[in-house]
């Protein structure tokens, strides 16, 4: 057995660059192995991904955007996450036997669409009307709730739904159920995340039972950013243990079950990147969450109108009749330094009509007025609504952008 392991290994590693997973899935891969991303991902680029190089190492370029590129037909299933017990072991042994019949085969998306989700949040979209969530970033810990207790105060007649974090970055915080009960507090409708990097398939169903006894109804789930303190490489022990489309497709197979528990399904949403390049495959990418079970979508921040046009527009191509369930993140900068923070997240493009205002000595009412421009062109393109996230604006302006756009929204609808 063990002069199999090391003769695959010896020659895989020549021919593929090996990473030895056991559980090879080269034949759905054009013959490129997919574990050479760092974070180790079997179904498709993370969100982090611009202009085709990877999010973690940036000189490297992103194994899944090669593999897309050279596919000639689409299949949008999914890989189960990878057997750790058949790391390091013979892939054709494994493919003999029987092992690695569960992770090497992709899996057919279970059907469960005409199992509703019970949140005010999916019956306002599903109406079609314009939607407004923000983003709290959870506290390091308990005594940061005051914080958000304050910011709740102020916009909680304005919001339709806040997105609470956990972990935002890598940096260990408050769970999003934590900071999600003084919104709730406040009634509206918190979004609860949950990040793949951090947590393994049954780990993640029992939280998300946990989060449904608990009463919360709208879930986001994100593969996640890479871990500030670990060293970026290509590395078993740095692979994450589930991306967005397994936490999906987890939890979509078990709707039925978690509406008999809990009374209700829940309202299982993604992210996903337009300024991502090639955007085919960020847009073939969101289209295999939603085979995946997705139900909504939030994106990255949008900094131009024009490229998002472009991208929603192939994300509607052949679904012009379907509910508009796609909500673009607008960023409200206000500080040097928080616009500086904007520009290093991970897969956030920053047009040059941005920079040039906060060049200016007092940008904080043009970086407003930008916010609503952005704003309005999004809405002309069709979005669902918008999703609020604020680098540094004050709380006053913050506040006005509130007040305003679904007036702003409902004139650029009619």
């Amino acid at each position: 057995m063990g002069m199999v392991f090391q003769a695959e290994k010896w020659l895989k590693e020549q021919l593929f660059d090996c990473q030895t997973c056991g559980q090879c899935i080269l034949s759905h891969t054009e013959m490129i192995c997919p574990m050479n991303c760092p974070k180790g991902l079997r179904n498709g680029p993370c969100g982090g991904t611009l202009a085709g190089k990877c999010e973690v190492i940036p000189e490297m370029d992103c194994v899944w955007t090669r593999i897309e590129n050279k596919k000639k037909a689409k299949k949008f299933l999914v890989h189960a996450p990878p057997d750790a017990g058949l790391l390091n072991t013979a892939s054709y042994v494994n493919l003999i036997n029987g092992k690695d019949k569960a992770t090497r085969l992709p899996q057919a998306a279970v059907d469960a669409s005409t199992i509703e989700a019970g949140s005010e949040l999916s019956q306002k979209m599903g109406r079609g009307e314009f939607v407004v969530t923000l983003e709290i970033a959870s506290p390091l810990d308990r005594e940061g709730l005051g914080r958000v207790e304050r910011i709740m105060k102020r916009v909680h007649e304005h919001v339709d739904a806040v997105n609470t974090t956990t972990n935002a970055g890598g940096v260990p915080s408050l769970h999003s159920m934590e900071t999600g009960r003084v919104v709730r507090d406040h009634a509206v409708e918190p979004i609860i995340q949950f990040c793949g990097r951090d947590q393994g398939q049954d780990a993640f169903l029992r939280e998300l039972h946990e989060a449904m006894e608990q009463g919360y109804r709208n879930f986001l789930c994100l593969t996640g950013d890479w871990l500030p303190q670990t060293d970026r490489k290509v590395d078993q022990q740095s692979w994450f243990p589930m991306d967005s489309s397994q936490m999906i497709y987890a939890a979509n197979a078990q709707l039925g079950s978690l509406r008999e528990r809990h009374g209700t399904a829940p309202y299982l949403g993604v992210a996903a990147n337009p300024f991502s390049t090639p955007m085919q495959v960020s847009v073939d990418r969101l289209r295999q969450k939603r085979e995946a079970g997705a139900r909504f979508c939030q994106t990255q921040a949008i900094t131009r109108v024009e490229t998002f046009r472009e991208w929603y527009g192939q994300v509607r191509e052949g679904r012009e009749q379907e509910a508009k369930l796609t909500i673009p993140s607008i960023p409200l900068v206000g500080s040097l330094r928080a616009f500086d923070i904007l520009c290093r997240l991970p897969g956030i493009y920053v047009d040059d009509s941005l920079r040039r205002i906060v060049e200016e000595e007092d940008f904080r009412r043009k970086s407003l007025e930008w916010a609503f421009r952005i704003s309005e062109g999004v809405v002309a393109c069709g979005a669902a609504g918008v999703h609020v996230m604020n680098f540094g604006m004050p709380a006053d302006l913050i506040d006005e952008f509130l007040l305003q756009i679904r007036d702003r929204a409902a004139a650029q609808r009619a």
